[in-house]
């Protein structure tokens, strides 16, 4: 099998196992993450980028448990394709790794968890799946920044996807002005304490407040956690391993618009 064959059936794998678009970048291409790459698998030469859609109904809804449960059926259909790409390539002699898109994540300083090995969103606007938008985020063609990423790192050498030539985001900036935290400055800019402090309202920074606080023996002032809605939506939380709480500037990209119009 030619490797322009190899590429074309991997993509195809990936599709049939839920990603929405499935695009390809060298490793040479990620120089930003070549260590980190080759630690996870020395013989890397490519990256397989996937992408799945969000049902943007579900992530432009006011209620936010609806946006959480097909946040994680979207993670769950990148990281299904993900490792099905990884064992087709294996079956056909190229190790390969699937890569996670969200949790688990290195936890050690100086990442502490925010940082994954890869930048998914730098790796889509390499392979040819998208443009950069004002939040930040991988703005495509089809869905907008209506998405979540994930992809497999392998040695096969499979030839990286071009990229895209036009700019898909058009910067109407509606996505900077909708976020609740102030967080977004345009071009990229996102100031992640604003935007932690919004989207993981009930996660590691509240279990850790909640901790700090018993260990200090301040019951009187960890009583709001513990006796109202913040202990429960944290056990939640940690239940469905979802904790984001905030999809502004996702729902609002008129890209993801146009994917629903033309979904109708």
């Amino acid at each position: 099998m030619s490797t322009k064959e190899l590429k074309q059936e991997v993509k195809e794998v990936a599709l049939a196992q839920g990603a929405d678009l499935v695009g390809v970048v060298s490793v040479k291409d990620l120089p930003e993450h070549k260590e980190g790459i080759t630690r996870i698998l020395p013989s890397a030469k490519s990256v397989v980028v996937v992408v799945a859609k969000h049902s943007l109904a579900s992530i432009s809804s006011a209620n936010n448990q609806v946006a959480q449960f097909d946040t994680i059926h979207t993670y769950g259909q990148s990281e299904k394709a993900a490792h099905g790409a990884a064992r087709f390539l294996e079956s056909r002699g190229a190790p390969a790794v699937a890569v996670p898109a969200f949790i688990p994540l290195d936890m050690a300083a100086p990442k502490k968890g925010m940082r994954g090995e890869i930048c998914w969103r730098r790796a889509g606007v390499r392979a040819g799946l998208g443009s950069y938008g004002e939040n930040g985020l991988l703005v495509t063609r089809e869905f907008g920044s209506a998405t979540r990423i994930s992809g497999v790192v392998t040695a096969a050498e499979l030839e990286g996807d071009p990229p895209v030539e036009k700019d898909v985001c058009d910067h109407c900036m509606r996505c900077v002005e909708v976020c609740p935290a102030k967080a977004l400055s345009g071009e990229g800019k996102i100031n992640k304490k604003l935007c932690g402090d919004v989207i993981f309202e009930h996660g590691f920074r509240y279990f850790q407040r909640l901790v700090e606080g018993i260990a200090k023996g301040q019951y009187e002032e960890m009583r709001e956690i513990i006796e109202g809605e913040g202990l429960r939506d944290m056990w939640q939380t940690f239940m469905t391993g979802n904790y984001y709480y905030c999809f502004k500037c996702q729902a609002q990209c008129p890209a993801s618009d146009l994917y629903t119009i033309e979904n109708l």
